[in-house]
């Protein structure tokens, strides 16, 4: 086509190739140019009247072959990519190639890198997972933005499926991925109008629900009376009760409580998450676990409760990091242990942190309270966490009816 909205110095406008996709136009510059009196709409090419006829048409022609080319030899696997089409001209072109933007993946590696450079490792970590999770469907080939549609999207999300990955992890990979894309938008990678998630069906990775993660009082006080000897499997029920005793105290907080913490049967710290200061007095069994750790023989001598972190777990990403390793340890201590105690649930560390919540629900504890003790900043929160574990006095009421 003739770009007639611009003129060139020599008085000519520029001839350009158009694709069209999905009514988005993409222009490539084919660096030759015509006068409207010497360009044929119809045919595409110059009239004889213009100087350099042959050579402009034989250009012309060579793209159009090339490009039918291209079109013909794409596997039914995959749809044709802009980009690639866009490479094709310019190399017919000799077109002088800007620096090339940064495609899917080395992108995602790009705000991987920023992250851990702002020390956000646990969320750089979700980044790398879901990056991985791409890598694979993709089978190892990376991808210009411009030639991700809505359509990848759902074949995305059918491979997740298929896989067996779980709504909830799904919904993680989505929203980490959707993030991604706008910052890519933010820094121009990406073009702002060129959005596939606008197409995409979203809502129901907005509040998956997920397996009931809850154990019932009397499971607790089966792990409890379990008869261990193992220090490790001590120590990993000692973290497991004392969240469960702790208004379901999150591992990262616990591995990061200090004696400094505890005052006058009292705990008092700043949740690592929300940033929310958490005061209240401890329950007996949660003083007894404290009184285990005060005469420990190999406590932390950094004046850690638990002996998690230490001196030398002098940098934010070493903290993470030996709290990861020992998270991981205490989750397959854990696992060992429900199948003693004849648990047939997934038991982890956050396990202890819904049971205490279907625990209070048990009593008749209302809702406002419960999130209150949580440190949720809304009944619409709570809600959702109640949905998750189930309301058993909801339960309760059903089965007595029938």
């Amino acid at each position: 086509m003739l770009r007639i909205n611009k003129t060139l110095p020599s008085g000519e406008h520029p001839i350009m190739f158009r694709i069209t996709e999905n009514r988005n136009n993409y222009e490539v510059s084919t660096k030759v140019s015509s006068t409207k009196e010497n360009w044929n709409k119809a045919t595409q090419c110059v009239l004889d009247s213009h100087i350099n006829h042959k050579s402009i048409n034989a250009l012309l022609n060579n793209i159009k072959v090339k490009a039918t080319f291209y079109f013909a030899n794409v596997s039914d696997d995959r749809s044709p990519r802009v980009s690639e089409i866009k490479s094709l001209v310019e190399k017919l072109t000799g077109a002088v190639k800007t620096t090339p933007k940064l495609m899917l993946l080395e992108f995602f590696d790009s705000e991987v890198a920023r992250l851990k450079s702002m020390e956000r490792y646990g969320y750089a970590g979700v980044h790398i997972v879901t990056r991985s999770r791409l890598n694979k469907f993709m089978k190892e080939k990376d991808m210009n933005f411009e030639d991700i549609d809505v359509n990848f999207l759902r074949r995305f999300e059918d491979w997740l499926i298929k896989n067996n990955i779980a709504i909830t992890t799904r919904s993680i990979d989505f929203r980490t991925f959707r993030t991604v894309w706008r910052n890519a938008m933010k820094e121009k990678i990406c073009r702002e109008n060129h959005y596939p998630f606008k197409d995409f069906s979203y809502s129901k990775y907005n509040a998956p629900k997920t397996k009931k993660r809850a154990i019932s009082v009397e499971q607790i006080n089966k792990i409890v009376e379990l008869n261990l000897e193992d220090d490790k499997l001590i120590n990993s029920r000692n973290y497991f009760l004392f969240s469960y005793y702790c208004r379901g105290l999150n591992f990262a907080d616990l591995a990061c409580l200090k004696w400094t913490n505890i005052r006058d049967g009292f705990i008092n710290y700043v949740r690592a998450k929300t940033k929310e200061e958490f005061d209240f007095k401890l329950h007996p069994e949660a003083l007894k676990i404290l009184d285990y750790y005060r005469v420990l023989e190999g406590n932390s001598d950094a004046g850690y409760v638990f002996p998690i972190l230490y001196k030398r777990h002098a940098t934010v990403r070493s903290q993470r990091d030996r709290r990861l390793k020992i998270l991981k340890r205490v989750n397959k201590d854990l696992k060992t242990m429900a199948g003693d105690a004849e648990i047939q649930k997934n038991l982890t560390t956050y396990v202890a942190r819904h049971s205490y919540a279907s625990a209070l629900r048990i009593k008749g504890v209302s809702k406002e309270d419960i999130g209150k003790s949580l440190g949720h900043d809304s009944i619409k929160t709570t809600e959702i966490y109640l949905d998750e574990i189930g309301d058993p006095l909801f339960d309760d009421r059903i089965n007595e009816c029938i």
